[in-house]
This record gives C-alpha cells, sequence and structure tokens, in this order.
C-alpha cells in the first residue's frame, strides 16, 4: 500500500510539473514572457496556483531546452534576434522543403480536405487572432513534417518552429492572403505527388516570410490590420 501511494505521489508531481512546463512555455510563446524576462519561480507558482516544487523542476526542463538561460542565480527567458531567426528560417528551408518532398503523396485526402478546410477558413485578417493564426500554420507545417515519415526531421521543424515563435508574434508579418496561397500551392504539389514541386513551393513559401521579416523590420512591409479586441469598462482587452 505504502509503495502505491509513493507511485501514485511521484506521478501526481510528474504530472503537476508537465502542467507548470507547458503553461510557462505557452506564456513565453505568447508574449507574456518575452526575452529577457527574470523568471521567477515564487510569481510563477502563484499565478499557475501551484506550489514551487513542480513550477522549478519547469523551469529546470525549460532551460535545458534553451528556452531559458541562467545568469548566475537569475533565470531569465532566452531572447532570439533577427540573426537567430535568419539562421533558423535558412535551416528550416532545406528541412522543411525535404519534409515536404517526402510527404508528397503521403496525406490522406481527409487530411488534406481537413488542413484546406483551416486555411479557407481564416477568411478576413481582423477576424483571425495571432494565435489562431499560428495554430493552423502549425497544423499545415507540422503535418507535412509528420507525414514525411522521418519523425527526426518532424521533431527539428516543431523545435524550430517554437523558436520562431519565440522572435515575437507582433515581429512576424503573417503576410495574410499571400500565405494562404503559398500553403494552398504546397498541399496541391503534395497531393498530387510532385515532390520536386512540393519541395519548391515550401522554400519559396519560407524564403518569402524570411522576406517579409527583413522588410517588416526596415519599415517597407505594410502592417496587416489587428485583429478585433473587445474591451471592457476596465479597459482590458477580452
Amino acid at each position: 500500500m505504502e509503495a502505491a501511494a509513493e507511485t501514485a505521489s511521484v506521478q501526481d508531481d510528474e504530472s503537476l510539473s508537465e502542467r507548470a512546463m507547458l503553461a510557462i512555455r505557452r506564456m513565453i510563446f505568447s508574449g507574456d514572457l518575452p526575452g529577457g524576462t527574470i523568471v521567477q519561480d515564487r510569481k510563477l507558482a502563484d499565478q499557475l496556483g501551484l506550489s514551487r516544487t513542480p513550477v522549478r523542476e519547469a523551469l529546470g526542463r525549460l532551460a535545458g531546452e534553451g528556452y531559458l538561460r541562467r545568469d548566475g542565480r537569475l533565470l531569465t527567458v532566452q531572447g532570439v534576434s533577427v540573426e537567430d531567426v535568419m539562421e533558423i528560417l535558412a535551416t528550416r528551408r532545406a528541412l522543411e522543403g525535404e519534409t515536404a518532398r517526402l510527404a508528397a503523396g503521403r496525406l490522406s485526402p481527409d487530411q488534406l480536405a481537413g488542413i484546406r478546410s483551416a486555411i479557407e477558413g481564416m477568411a478576413e485578417p481582423r477576424a483571425v487572432s495571432h494565435e489562431r493564426h499560428w495554430s493552423v500554420d502549425d497544423v499545415v507545417h507540422l503535418s507535412i513534417a509528420e507525414a514525411s515519415g522521418n519523425r527526426l526531421m518532424a521533431r527539428l521543424v516543431k523545435e524550430l518552429r517554437e523558436r520562431t515563435r519565440m522572435f515575437g508574434l507582433s515581429r512576424i508579418p503573417r503576410r495574410f492572403d499571400p500565405g494562404k496561397g503559398e500553403h494552398l500551392a504546397i498541399l496541391s504539389a503534395i497531393e498530387c505527388g510532385d515532390r520536386e514541386a512540393a519541395c519548391r513551393e515550401m522554400q519559396r513559401h519560407i524564403d518569402h516570410a524570411r522576406q517579409g521579416i527583413l522588410d517588416l523590420l526596415a519599415g517597407t512591409l505594410q502592417q496587416e490590420p489587428q485583429p478585433n479586441v473587445s474591451v471592457s469598462q476596465t479597459g482590458a482587452r477580452t
């Protein structure tokens, strides 16, 4: 009985640590914890309604994965610079070009229909939040990576996309309509089983995303309309 209780306690601790890690990771991706922010376990524990132990474990895991860095006794959120994101996109260009090539002819009609529906469901920029746009983008890129059949490539694509997101949602141009068209072109090539076209369309898409970031930073890319938000009487966004 005691052994069973100890096992259950360990499992509970692991579950709480996992919950804390996922919550903190979401805060980093959403910009609630931007690069350079000092992370305090006590403050996060209060925010998440958890004890400090699982939060500390979560922070240790996130530091090990490169999301946080240790400066002496302080933990800070790892920032992603312009130079970093350019290197990430160059790597993604090579990697995702290959996953698209390998995925050609390997997505089922139902999968293709579901991905197309998600893309086409984003009809109006003002009605699409950053989170929803990024979620649909994940569906496109991660579905293709998984269909490649190469688990290591799929994991690397996921990790590099997370690093891209850490660059800052407000600094990544969504290129709303062009991006949708490029995604659909990639899917069409995959549906036709045309490996070289799938690779080419994916690399073209990432090239355009890279150029969009450079143009935005240079002030030559027009900002898209921001998603509509409702404002309460207290002035808070809801």
